[in-house]
């Protein structure tokens, strides 16, 4: 049987045409993706089983949580999100009628209005974040503390590297 059989396109699997070192980073970011991806949906379904809420409320109010006064223009918090957001709007209309978020107006620019944690949105966040924190450390439980640091310094280095590349 020839390639023209095996592969529907033509000619070669693309694999054939990556050297080793290709295959291995290959390898290693599908396997960092689906890792995360699984530890944001386990992460995701404890929050909305413990705290009836989607993974993006929580991110929303951690995103305001570290924010300057915890405001937040629409524009910097939806770049800023972890979890993919959708409509952020009308997430942001949700979470406002929960009373978790407030819009208030820009002093800068009167047309645009900035979001802010309420007091609601800042005691459930707490109550949240203690909860995520234990889950995050769960699904790291078999990680030791100088192998944590020691991935989480490989991981900025190539963040900082693909920062560069897309600057």
């Amino acid at each position: 049987m020839d390639d023209q059989t095996n592969n529907p396109l033509g000619g070669h699997p693309v694999e054939d045409d990556y050297d080793d070192r290709q295959r291995r980073v290959l390898r290693f970011w599908l396997q960092l993706v689906r890792t995360s991806r699984r530890i944001e949906t386990e992460i995701g379904a404890r929050m909305q089983k413990s705290f009836g809420v989607r993974f993006v409320r929580f991110d929303v109010l951690s995103q305001l949580y570290r924010a300057p006064d915890r405001t937040l223009s629409i524009g910097d918090l939806g770049a800023s999100l972890l979890a993919p957001s959708g409509n952020i709007s009308s997430l942001l209309d949700r979470m406002e009628a929960d009373e978790m978020v407030q819009r208030v107006p820009d002093p800068t620019d009167r047309r645009r209005y900035l979001i802010r944690m309420t007091k609601q949105g800042l005691d459930q966040f707490h109550h949240m974040a203690q909860a995520n924190a234990e889950w995050v450390s769960d699904a790291f439980s078999n990680i030791d503390d100088n192998t944590l640091e020691r991935l989480h310094s490989e991981l900025s280095s190539i963040a900082r590297n693909a920062n560069k590349r897309a600057d």
